[in-house]
């Protein structure tokens, strides 16, 4: 499926690319090709490929700025520079550019200005990612101060990002949300009485340099405030500020689930079960094909895909796997998504035949990719782990073309997931489904339908690692987890928490501690808002608890759902309601998920 939107970034690229080669010292040639390189890294992701290139020209474009190196043009340019080693995964790299960046705009007098504040804002990101928590924090403490009046954006998510608040501090996040949603919403300032329009024009004083911000922007003193009011148990106020992010950034990027149920259904047609007792030739060669035996083998690099649900331990398990000396963890923007297309016209030719080579020519291209990606020290490893969570999607053409790789799917209760996604502020690609309850039960229930597939289709190929398993029995889950991938147990798997390596997702702060329970079941405490995520998900709910040996929500969500006890016939999705009242029941849910109070105002970061 065409993107025009990419389909433009790539013409311009060619375009800059071109400019660039023609006009070698002209500052904006060379600005233009790392600019779109950049944006299409974060539109477009394709295993980092672009960095490379980006980078180099970002670092012309630093030569040959007005002003010479050393000038605030410069500065700018070092400023996206870091932003994108960031985004790349190069994160030592990157806070060592921040850090020049940032001594040279001190030098230029540029403190109060977006780039000193935006590299700083990330310094603190990168220096969390290293491990460095509290300095991350003094960091994002700088950046509230540093950014008023100067930086929306930095300021709003800095906020976001801590991880306590004191009460003056929660005070002020109270006031400037207060006056956001007020002013959202509009003032007729000739119909305020003397005193309420004197009192609304102070406000405004304060606040009015934020009136620009998007809505997805404003959204992060939302979350803000939920982390500060979950953290003082204070739920009720906690939730009525994480819906009202969400509903923010849902205003702001509509999403359409149609295309996610198109590619299911396709990829669920297009690997269905091999035909035991079949004496047709073609069903044997697609079985055949099927189990990997037109696949790639390398016995020096094995590769390990973790897929699944995002927030649901995938993180935690690519920790585990990458604390064992002979396993590197890859990350999430990984090389096989750009493969595909390739593979698909290996297996879709005119001609209707299938060439073996041609399946294995892909594999091989994969892990001589990934291989490359192995930083010098670890040049050793012979398992790498791809944790790009959408090869859920992928893991019949993996099964096809790379035969020794292992498969794990990141399994967790699929209430706690769903809050935890809604509790996150994704900030980048891939998730433009998690501002809205009943779009995270759609994308769960066809993660669910994948895993389903699979087994039937692959049996035994797809280990499911339930999150509960990993907490409950740490050492046994992940000696299974490691006999699934072939790799010989070491004790030191277990102290995963000790591991040093950069970590870049949303999981950072849990892949930094020990194993706790306080994750499992967290969505109870807040059942009563999730009506629009637990009704899709009910019959899903009770299956997961039964296999996961976990204690029964059924009366729970009966009195959320149903406001009465369960009935003794099995459970399911609105079964049994004729249409008009499965509409009444989805616009209580959509009430009940959604409603927000005119104020959501008055230790350790409570995780989901």
């Amino acid at each position: 499926m065409q993107d025009p939107g990419r389909d433009a970034l790539e013409a311009r690229a060619v375009a800059a690319r071109a400019a660039a080669a023609a006009r070698p010292t002209e500052f904006n040639a060379h600005l233009e090709l790392a600019t779109v390189l950049h944006q299409l890294d974060h539109t477009a992701p394709n295993g980092g490929k672009r960095v490379s290139e980006a980078v180099a020209a970002y670092r012309r474009a630093a030569e040959l700025a007005p002003g010479g190196p050393a000038s605030a043009a410069a500065a700018y340019v070092r400023s996206n520079l870091g932003a994108l080693l960031l985004a790349g995964g190069r994160v030592a790299e990157a806070a060592e550019e921040m850090k020049a960046t940032l001594a040279q705009a001190e030098a230029l007098g540029l403190q109060q200005t977006d780039v000193y504040v935006g590299t700083l804002f990330n310094l603190a990101k990168a220096v969390q990612q290293l491990g460095e928590q509290e300095r991350s924090q003094e960091l994002m403490r700088r950046v509230l101060t540093q950014a008023k009046g100067v930086s929306g954006a930095s300021y709003l998510k800095a906020w976001a990002a801590l991880k306590s608040f004191s009460a003056e501090e929660l005070a002020e996040m109270e006031e400037c949300a207060r006056y956001l949603r007020r002013a959202r919403r509009g003032v007729n300032e000739a119909s305020l009485s003397p005193g309420k329009a004197q009192a609304w024009q102070a406000r405004k004083a304060r606040w009015g340099w934020l009136d620009s911000l998007s809505a997805a922007d404003q959204a992060w003193i939302s979350y803000g405030l939920f982390h500060a009011y979950q953290q003082a148990g204070q739920y009720d106020k906690a939730w009525r500020a994480l819906a009202e992010a969400n509903a923010l950034q849902d205003e702001a990027a509509a999403f359409d689930p149609a295309q996610d149920d198109v590619n299911t259904r396709a990829i669920i047609g297009m690997f269905q079960p091999p035909k035991p007792g079949s004496t047709d030739p073609a069903d044997a060669f697609y079985a055949a094909l099927l189990q990997g035996a037109g696949g790639h083998r390398d016995r020096r690099l094995r590769p390990i895909f973790v897929v699944g649900m995002p927030r649901s331990g995938s993180t935690l398990i690519e920790q585990i796997l990458a604390s064992h000396s002979e396993v590197w963890g890859a990350g999430e923007d990984t090389a096989l998504a750009p493969l595909l297309p390739e593979l698909l016209a290996v297996l879709q030719h005119p001609s209707g035949q299938v060439e073996a080579a041609g399946i294995a020519a892909v594999g091989r291209k994969y892990l001589q990719e990934m291989r490359g990606r192995l930083p010098a020290e670890r040049k050793g490893a012979r398992w790498i782990v791809d944790k790009m969570l959408r090869n859920m999607w992928n893991v019949g053409f993996i099964a096809m073309m790379l035969p020794d790789a292992c498969i794990l799917h990141a399994a967790r209760h699929p209430a706690d997931a769903g809050l935890s996604c809604f509790a996150q502020p994704f900030e980048g690609r891939g998730t433009p489904w998690a501002s809205n309850l009943a779009h995270i039960a759609h994308q769960s229930a066809l993660v669910q339908a994948l895993a389903d597939h699979w087994d039937a289709a692959l049996p035994g190929r797809v280990m499911h690692v339930r999150y509960e398993d990993l907490v409950r029995d740490q050492e046994g889950t992940t000696r299974a987890m490691l006999a699934h991938c072939g790799i010989p147990w070491e004790p030191g798997v277990l102290s995963f928490h000790t591991t040093q390596r950069t970590v870049a997702t949303a999981s950072l702060a849990q892949v930094r501690q020990k194993l706790y329970r306080g994750s499992m079941l967290r969505f109870r405490r807040y059942a009563r808002h999730l009506a629009p995520l637990l009704r899709p998900l009910r019959q899903h709910i009770a299956r997961y608890e039964r296999e996961a040996g976990l204690a029964s929500s059924e009366q729970l969500l009966a009195d959320v759902l149903d406001g009465a006890p369960p009935a003794p016939a099995a459970v399911g999705d609105q079964q049994g309601l004729g249409e008009h009242e499965k509409k009444g029941e989805q616009q209580r849910d959509k009430q009940r998920g959604q409603q927000l109070a005119e104020e959501p105002g008055g230790g350790r970061r409570d995780e989901l």
